[in-house]
C-alpha cells in the first residue's frame, strides 16, 4: 500500500509546480483617482487608486505592498499597503495606495520638468501575492515617461 504513495505525491507535486507555470504579470491601466490628504511643504500625503487588470483565468491575493516612487531618479515618496486585496481573475482590480511625499525632492524636480517638458516616473520595492493562504514575494518595477504641460 506505502508504494503507491510516492506516484501521488509526485503527481501532486508536479501538478502545483506546473499550474504555477504559467503566471502572467498584472497590467497597470490608469490612475483612477487621486486626492490629496495632506498638503505641507516639507511633507505631503497623496492617497491614490491605480488601475490594475489580471490576465490570469485564476484569482489571487495581494498583501504587504511596500515601494518608493521616483522621478528622475530622486525618491520623492514612499508607500506602505498592509491590507489584503483580492484581485479577481480576467478582471480590473483598484489598488488604493497611500503616499507620504517629501516636498523638498519634489520641489528640486520641478525645476528639471519645466526645462525637459518630460519626467521618468519610477516604482520599486515589494509585496507578497498569492493564493489560498500560500504568499510569495513579488518584486514591484514600473517605470514610464510622463509628459508634464505647465502651460
Amino acid at each position: 500500500m506505502k508504494r503507491y504513495h510516492w506516484p501521488i505525491l509526485v503527481l501532486l507535486i508536479w501538478g502545483t509546480i506546473s499550474a504555477c507555470g504559467n503566471v502572467k504579470d498584472l497590467e497597470f491601466v490608469r490612475v483612477a483617482s487621486v486626492n490629496f490628504d495632506q498638503l505641507g511643504f516639507s511633507k505631503s500625503v497623496v492617497k491614490m487608486e491605480l488601475a490594475y487588470y489580471n490576465p490570469n483565468n485564476f484569482s489571487l491575493r495581494l498583501k504587504d505592498a511596500e515601494f518608493d516612487l521616483f522621478l528622475d531618479d530622486t525618491k520623492v515618496g514612499h508607500s506602505l499597503q498592509d491590507t489584503l486585496i483580492d484581485i479577481p481573475a480576467k478582471d480590473t482590480f483598484y489598488f488604493p495606495v497611500k503616499l507620504e511625499v517629501d516636498m523638498g525632492n519634489v520641489f528640486r524636480n520641478v525645476l528639471g520638468a519645466l526645462t525637459n517638458k518630460e519626467v521618468t516616473i519610477k516604482a520599486a520595492g515589494n509585496c507578497k501575492v498569492g493564493k489560498k493562504g500560500v504568499f510569495l514575494p513579488f518584486p514591484i518595477k514600473c517605470e514610464t515617461r510622463q509628459k508634464i504641460d505647465f502651460f
